[in-house]
């Protein structure tokens, strides 16, 4: 039987190299710009050891790189390939809420624990966004 692959591929910006990692059921992994490429294995390996690392492009890297080129370009504000976020399930509710603020808005770490149904948690909120492996799509 064969392993499931996690491909892998890279992005220029003027700032630097985006990595990023997809899975069949969506992008799991981008760095910011000036990101490296071992920091990149090293999560992808962390966090799906039953999955083999090939660097190449299916789908949904394919889209994900022609958004960040337009959005690096100036062409583009969408970044919506789908995604399959990989923590605990409070991060996971975390980002998922993070994916409904709207373009040029931002919202306060009390105001996403709110909406999450934990209101007593911003300082959490904080701390799963600080884990976000998928920044540039999760604002």
């Amino acid at each position: 039987m064969s392993r499931v692959v996690c491909y892998w591929d890279k992005v220029d910006s003027e700032k630097g190299l985006v990595y990023l990692a997809a899975i069949d059921e969506g992008l799991v992994y981008c760095s910011t710009p000036g990101g490296k490429e071992d920091e990149m294995i090293k999560w992808v390996t962390k966090h799906l050891p039953d999955y083999a690392l090939k660097e190449g492009s299916n789908n949904i890297l394919d889209l994900a790189k022609k958004q960040l080129i337009d959005y690096f370009k100036r062409k583009g504000r969408i970044l919506d390939v789908p995604m399959h976020f990989i923590g605990t399930s409070f991060q996971k509710s975390v980002w998922n809420a993070l994916t409904t603020i709207p373009y040029g808005k931002t919202k306060t770490y009390g105001q996403i624990a709110a909406s999450i149904g934990k209101p007593k948690a911003p300082r959490a909120v904080g701390g799963a966004n600080n884990k976000n492996p998928i920044a540039l799509f999760v604002p």
